[in-house]
């Protein structure tokens, strides 16, 4: 039994508004009885019922990007079925068949095939690297599930995909700019790992896929003043979650670590009135000297901060609100600090408040009060003295008698 063999498109499930997916149909026809038996390849690809006729994709600008794509995935395919035939001696559908199940991961999901990376991952790649890829999977399939996707696979990923799970992470889960391109980047490395290891991905679809700027969107470092700091330390909370929020923030205030550090800190980082931990983020060790009031808040939790901060669901907006009650409601063109010109003049610095603000304000109020900037970067793990600039432009402002030491200190 012999067969001869085209490929032609098709667009299959239509939805509502006409569009559907376009499919490559694989006829085999046996020679002898003329019968046809038929092989269906997704390609990912929507067109409207209107820009497709007899078959093929109408030749308009529209569809452009789409008949490219279509026209390599069918110069593909038809090399396949040839190559089947030079190596088999014959083609039928049979053979065809075994082609596409020989490839072991074909059928699994994207949570499936994420294993198989992370593996990958873990025999070459040190541990931070590989806990950034778990944390993506869990986003990935936590955004899947939120659009009622329960079992997802490599034909589900395309654009619109892609630009729903980034609006995911910016506005579901409210990840500044910097961790959206991070997250960005590691899913983009898993399609291309797809591509290069396991044989799939073959469309490439990754690199349709651009990241975001690492640029905070109109945003500004808020930064709090020894006066604010004052107001948190003065404030009497009367909800024991608002206390730990407030106690918690403080804490940051006064050693300048990330809330990735934060979640973690227990009494095996205390050693000689200083902590001293591998930061989270950079992996590198550091030792901040413990002001008083810093101490006198481990002390209050039994040095176990890291386990208290776990128990808060919703941190940031908590903070905002214990920065509102404390009074903190300046409004900002009333403040001295250069902030982005593009925070409207009447917002109140209680709106500017979130978790990475006591880090901004223990950098920069060490420079206020005189610490050499190249100590500040022992303490907060800086690689580069200009990263420190724009901590170093409000410190200049707050400092008016600089000079004034200056000449005290020349005073002959």
């Amino acid at each position: 039994m012999s067969y001869s063999s085209n490929v032609r498109i098709v667009l299959k499930n239509e939805n509502k508004d006409k569009v559907g997916t376009i499919f490559l149909e694989v006829v085999f026809i046996d020679t002898d009885t003329k019968k046809k038996f038929r092989r269906y390849v997704s390609t990912g690809q929507k067109l409207h019922i209107e820009d497709i006729s007899k078959s093929k994709i109408k030749q308009v600008e529209r569809t452009k990007s789409v008949r490219a794509l279509i026209e390599k995935k069918q110069f593909e395919t038809n090399e396949k079925l040839r190559n089947l035939q030079l190596t088999h001696g014959e083609l039928s559908p049979e053979i065809y068949d075994l082609s596409i199940t020989t490839n072991i991961y074909a059928r699994k999901t994207i949570y499936e095939l994420y294993d198989e990376f992370i593996k990958y991952q873990e025999e070459n790649f040190e541990p931070l690297t590989v806990k950034k890829h778990k944390t993506v999977k869990s986003l990935v399939k936590e955004f899947a599930e939120s659009k009622g996707i329960k079992n997802l696979f490599l034909n589900d990923i395309n654009l619109k995909f892609y630009k729903g799970f980034t609006a995911f992470l910016k506005k579901t889960k409210k990840h500044a700019p910097q961790t959206v391109n991070k997250y960005q980047g590691c899913f983009k490395t898993f399609l291309k790992y797809l591509t290069n290891e396991l044989g799939l991905n073959q469309t490439e679809i990754h690199k349709k896929f651009i990241k975001d700027s690492k640029k905070m969107e109109g945003g500004s470092k808020a930064v709090l003043l020894k006066e604010h700091v004052k107001k948190l330390i003065d404030w009497k909370p009367t909800d024991e979650r608002y206390e730990l929020v407030r106690d918690l923030f403080l804490f940051q205030i006064f050693t300048g670590i990330r809330y990735s550090d934060l979640i973690n800190v227990n009494k095996s980082y205390v050693i000689n009135n200083s902590i001293s931990f591998t930061m989270w983020k950079v992996q590198k060790q550091v030792t901040i000297p413990l002001h008083s009031k810093a101490l006198m808040i481990l002390k209050k939790y039994n040095f176990n901060l890291g386990e208290k901060c776990k128990t808060l669901q919703n941190y940031n907006l908590d903070l905002k609100t214990v920065c509102k009650d404390a009074g903190l409601t300046d409004k900002i063109k009333s403040l001295k600090m250069k902030l982005n010109r593009k925070v409207t003049d009447d917002t109140e610095l209680w709106q500017l408040v979130s978790t990475h603000v006591g880090r901004t304000t223990f950098i920069t109020n060490c420079l206020i009060s005189g610490i050499s900037p190249f100590i500040v970067m022992d303490y907060t793990g800086h690689e580069k003295i200009e990263t420190l600039s724009y901590y170093m432009r409000i410190a200049g402002d707050m400092a008016k008698d600089a000079f004034t030491k200056y000449e005290e200190y020349f005073k002959f």
